[in-house]
């Protein structure tokens, strides 16, 4: 029950709602930056097609037309001569351009192989790749694409030559043939993280800023409740001493007459009657010469213990001093009531009470007023209770008193 309070007073702070701001941030801020990484992701794979589209358009194909539209099988590599010069040097044009080369699918295989048609790339001839030959690097996407017909840009990919990004694009004068070719320029990947980097920095900074403020917002919202917190706990201390008995914590003469002046005016509606007995422990003086005061304010406190026990929810026991207590009884049915409630408390303080290592008897006489009878304020009530607590102390203790306006009635308890 006490998580559940927890729980929902926290669900209802201002902290809960700054926290909730804090995950919507988070998430806003996660794929303000997954989306921009893909926006220039997109942007660069776009610049990397247009790029193999230039190449592809600056390039005369018409010359080598009858060559490309024939079976790759019947292709002899001199006749590819001279468009392995033009492709050439068109990479070189651009220095981060490494590899030019034409592709095609061979479909008289049966796993639908990529090959070489003209490997163009200005390296060494021991890099260069032969007519024919499978190409080792190709995927799924690209048989994919090949078979469509449409670009691609695939990698980053490492290998030992480096870090690479390939633009695929179909050699426009064969994308209606049975021989399709297609024309791959691999670019370095050098700068590609970084480029993608610097795209991501700014919303993850921005981000990272509202962040860094939502979280000094919870803190600070934590600290002012646990001043707050603080607060209440000191207030509560002082209510508890402007009010509580510090030894017994039975509350004190202030708010036994607070509650004492609610009983009268309930009791004026209700025309019901309410009692205060005044109680005062016999022999307790005894017990604090013989044993010391440590042991008499243990025994205060059984019988603070004691008395709650026998008194009703709605029933107030006070202590106003020393071995005295106060008993308040709101709606009761007549005076009878507040004697049986007396002779139970004399009986009950009769029995032998263990305090530390010792058993101890102890007594208690008590005065008993009734309002509006006796009296119609708590001073004026008490003040009568008092009066016939005395004189059940002249009657020889352990007894209690009724008051009365012109004699007292004495009963043994």
């Amino acid at each position: 029950m006490l998580k559940f309070v927890n729980l929902k007073a926290f669900l209802s702070s201002a902290r809960f709602f700054y926290v909730i701001l804090f995950l919507i941030t988070l998430a806003a801020g996660v794929l303000f930056v997954l989306h921009a990484k893909q926006a220039q992701d997109d942007e660069m794979r776009d610049n990397l097609i247009t790029y193999a589209k230039t190449i592809e358009k600056s390039i005369d194909w018409q010359p080598f037309a009858a060559t490309l539209n024939t079976d790759p099988v019947k292709i002899k590599l001199y006749d590819l001569a001279g468009l392995n010069s033009k492709l050439n040097n068109a990479c070189r044009v651009n220095a981060d351009c490494h590899f030019i080369y034409l592709l095609y699918l061979d479909k008289q295989q049966d796993k639908h192989q990529v090959r070489f048609l003209l490997d163009a790339s200005p390296q060494p001839p021991s890099e260069i790749s032969k007519l024919s030959e499978v190409f080792a690097e190709a995927s799924d996407e690209l048989k994919r694409v090949m078979k469509m017909r449409t670009p691609i840009v695939e990698g980053p990919v490492t290998d030992h030559w480096g870090s690479w990004v390939s633009a695929r694009v179909p050699v426009s004068i064969t994308a209606n043939t049975p021989y399709f070719v297609m024309l791959n320029v691999d670019v370095t990947a050098a700068g590609w993280n970084k480029r993608l980097l610097a795209k991501t920095l700014f919303p993850a900074l921005i981000t990272a800023f509202f962040l860094v403020i939502l979280s000094g917002l919870i803190l600070r919202n934590r600290y002012v409740e646990n001043l707050l917190k603080q607060l209440f706990d000191s207030t509560s201390e002082l209510s508890e001493l402007a009010y509580f008995d510090a030894l017994t914590g039975l509350p004190n003469r202030r708010l036994l007459e607070d509650r004492a002046a609610q009983a009268f005016k309930a009791a004026r509606r209700s025309k019901q009657m309410v009692a205060i007995m005044f109680l005062d422990l016999d022999y307790f003086k005894t017990v604090n010469d013989t044993h010391g005061h440590d042991v008499g304010d243990n025994l205060l406190k059984s019988v603070a213990e004691r008395l709650k026990s026998l008194l009703r929810m709605e029933d107030t026991i006070s202590r106003i001093g020393g071995d005295e207590f106060v008993i308040l009884l709101p709606k009761i049915v007549d005076e009878q009531q507040a004697a049986l409630t007396a002779e139970k408390i004399i009986k009950a303080l009769t029995e032998p009470f263990n305090v530390d290592e010792y058993v101890i008897k102890i007594g208690g006489s008590i005065g008993v007023a009734i309002y509006s009878k006796h009296g119609t304020t708590p001073a004026s009530l008490l003040k009568c209770a008092d009066e016939a607590m005395y004189a059940a102390k002249r009657l020889g203790r352990n007894v209690y008193v009724l008051y009365a306006d012109d004699f007292m009635e004495a009963n043994e308890g």
